[in-house]
């Protein structure tokens, strides 16, 4: 019996001097217990004859790579509506005079190229708004006479723009253009000044009105 525990005490020491010889090598010893316990059973308690060492831990080690990334989440709810600049419904028209005119006449321009929306009547010479919204106007008149000056009009009585061409010699152009925020019903058309005689031209398009909405209100 004296002989077993002195095997087992031997056996101590050896294990004591390993770790003390790796801690020494920079190897650090893990986190298991060695026991060394001749145990009998129904004769003695666990570890009443024998030694249990615990030895120190190691610490934490350095953080693995990054694993794959996971699988992507259902789609969210969708959200609120915007409000967009562009408008919603086209409207854009395009003619050239082909009569001539002097005076205080309202011009037609009855050589339609475009019309979108049909907001453009060419038999009275006059843009209806239908949609409330900003819209942008040109206008280009050719005169012969001495002098020439058109206004650009809306619903008969407010002049929002005015071209002037005043030359004895030379045909010469007037034109101008503007940007107007109109209400549903709002009228605008291009109206003569005391003026002399416009072009007539049948085959050109030096005279034309022009006008698109930019974006609806």
């Amino acid at each position: 019996m004296a002989r077993q525990g002195g095997v087992g005490l031997l056996v101590v020491l050896s294990l004591l001097l390993g770790g003390f010889v790796a801690a020494q090598n920079g190897i650090k010893p893990g986190t298991c217990r060695i026991v060394c316990d001749p145990f009998q059973a129904c004769t003695h308690g666990m570890g009443a004859n024998g030694l249990v060492i615990p030895l120190s831990s190691s610490g934490g080690g350095a953080p693995g790579p990054a694993g794959p990334p996971g699988k992507a989440g259902p789609p969210g709810l969708p959200g609120p509506k915007g409000e967009g600049s562009i408008a919603q419904e086209a409207v854009a028209f395009y003619a050239a005079l082909k009569g001539d005119f002097g005076k205080d006449d309202v011009l037609k321009f009855t050589n339609v190229v475009t019309n979108v929306g049909s907001r453009y009547n060419p038999s009275t010479g006059t843009f209806t708004c239908r949609s409330n919204g900003v819209y942008h106007f040109s206008y280009h008149i050719v005169k012969t006479g001495l002098s020439l000056r058109a206004d650009l009009v809306v619903n008969d009585n407010m002049i929002v723009a005015s071209a002037v061409a005043v030359d004895a010699l030379h045909t010469d152009t007037a034109s101008n253009s503007a940007v107007l925020r109109l209400t549903t019903g709002d009228r605008v058309y291009i109206r003569l000044n005391k003026s002399d005689s416009t072009l007539k031209d049948t085959q050109n398009l030096f005279s034309t009105f022009s006008g698109y909405l930019l974006y609806e209100l």
